[in-house]
């Protein structure tokens, strides 16, 4: 990597090009280039990089010679500045560097078992807290996985292949969280992790939760109620089991519902797990019906595909223990 290289004509163009240029762009020159130019200095570079000062110098002076053409201005008591060359480098070492790590991670996790990516759907009316501390504990446990998160109403196992063919299944996943359609012809393995508590809610502010009592089902009907459109997972039918309005808005993402409901668009019909925190915040309420205990409930469903890494094992395994039903009221 030492002396010069001056530039020989490329033959057909007639231009100046560099010999054997493929060996100039290393890795490693990508890294140490990278490190000054964040830390500032060569002796903060080599601190990060786990090598002396002099060496990330040495590196860099052989790339500069290689090229025949400075990648930074020094300037005594300064910190090195890139050149204009440098800078094209240092930005296409961004995009270089991520790349070749998570080659090199996928080729190291999979050489222990475990897969360098997994997809996951995950429906808005499973997001448990449980749930989510299960996400981050993924995460601390495997940092070196790649997570896909989806929504897991358009979502299907990517053993599924009849409902692939459904032209609202978007993504293909290897865990599949959602309420239970009770079916077991997709390909895959599966068990009831838990319960949804339903409840009818609706914001504080709204005109139900202001009426003392029991609300009664000519209550209900005066009220918009805000009621999902089907999916790849559930089913008019499903949804029809919801209806207690017949003045309806519709959507079909669960953030949708949240901030409308919390907006006082209209009641609906909601996970009572979910509810929780924001009826102790003061900004829903959960009604009381004169008709019905307003409370009913449906089996949770947890999907995968065979066979997993030791990641996605992991998070079935975790998934699996969520809590029996509690705490609907």
């Amino acid at each position: 990597m030492g002396g010069g290289m001056a530039p020989a004509l490329c033959p057909k163009a007639g231009m100046p090009c560099l010999r054997e240029a493929h060996i100039i762009i290393t890795t490693e020159r990508l890294h140490y280039l990278w490190a000054v130019a964040e830390t500032g200095s060569f002796s903060a570079a080599g601190r990060r990089l786990g090598v002396s000062g002099a060496a990330v110098q040495q590196v860099i002076r052989h790339f500069e010679q290689d090229l025949d053409a400075p990648l930074f201005r020094r300037s005594p008591g300064r910190s090195p500045v890139l050149t204009d060359l440098g800078r094209q480098f240092y930005f296409h070492a961004l995009d270089i560097i991520p790349r070749l790590e998570g080659l090199e991670n996928l080729a190291a996790t999979r050489g222990q078992g475990q897969e360098g990516q997994l997809r996951i759907g995950l429906h808005g009316f499973v997001m448990f807290p449980e749930v989510r501390a299960a996400l981050v504990e993924l995460q601390q446990a495997f940092p070196l996985l790649e997570i896909f998160l989806y929504d897991g109403e358009d979502s299907v196992l990517h053993c599924d292949k009849l409902r692939q063919l459904d032209s609202s299944a978007r993504h293909t996943v290897d865990i599949l969280l959602a309420p239970a359609r009770l079916r077991y012809d997709h390909g895959g393995q599966s068990v009831m992790a838990g319960r949804i508590i339903w409840r009818v809610v609706a914001a504080a502010d709204h005109p139900l939760s202001r009426i003392r009592g029991s609300l009664s089902l000519d209550d209900l009907l005066r009220h918009r109620q805000l009621l999902p459109l089907p999916g790849v997972i559930s089913s008019d039918a499903f949804y029809d089991s919801f209806r207690l309005s017949s003045h309806l808005v519709h959507y079909s993402q669960f953030y949708q519902l949240q901030e409308m409901l919390l907006a006082g668009m209209g009641f609906a019909v909601f996970p009572a797990q979910l509810a929780r925190p924001f009826v102790e915040q003061g900004r829903l309420k959960l009604l009381e019906l004169d008709f019905d205990d307003g409370i009913s409930t449906t089996a949770v469903e947890l999907a995968w595909v065979e066979p997993l890494g030791t990641a996605g094992r992991w998070l079935v395994e975790r998934l699996r223990e969520l809590p029996p039903e509690e705490g609907g009221r």
